[in-house]
């Protein structure tokens, strides 16, 4: 006879459904307010975005981001400005790095992040986020989604 010819339905099931695991994917869901500053960036920049972040699955602390390249406006989309460079989230348990790269068009942003390194809880992470929101001078206040995996 079959080993699950005794068994229920509900437990065949929950006998045949992996265990999760700490490395299974999380959706993340963030607002983050960023400030353009000369003061307070990393050793070596005359400028940079330090921001904060408030979302889900301990992503509370806060950012950094510093452009090292910048493209030109796109002729058929005025005042747009591409733009690439290392972010930083800074949270209580380790440090998310993530390369973004993105778009200003007036008064808006918008850009993907792809994690490139984690230290603490985050070693090892991968994922990738999207960000937008709006931008006033100096200014950025956006929304942030997208998976963030540990392993």
């Amino acid at each position: 006879m079959h080993p699950f010819a005794y068994c229920g339905l509900a437990l065949c099931v929950a006998a045949l459904t992996p265990a999760v695991h700490a490395g299974e994917c999380k959706t993340i869901h963030a607002d983050m307010l960023e400030v353009r500053v000369t003061a307070g960036c990393d050793a070596g920049e005359s400028a940079c975005f330090l921001g904060e972040v408030d979302g889900n699955h301990g992503l509370r602390g806060t950012t950094h981001f510093s452009a090292d390249s910048v493209g030109a406006a796109l002729s058929t989309s005025p005042g747009s400005l591409p733009y690439s460079g290392a972010f930083q989230y800074r949270l209580p348990t380790g440090t998310i790095s993530m390369r973004e790269t993105g778009i200003n068009t007036p008064g808006m942003v918008t850009a993907h992040q792809r994690v490139t390194a984690g230290t603490g809880e985050y070693e090892g992470a991968t994922g990738d986020f999207f960000v937008n929101g709006t931008r006033v001078p100096g200014v950025v206040t956006t929304s942030v989604s997208g998976t963030l995996c540990l392993p």
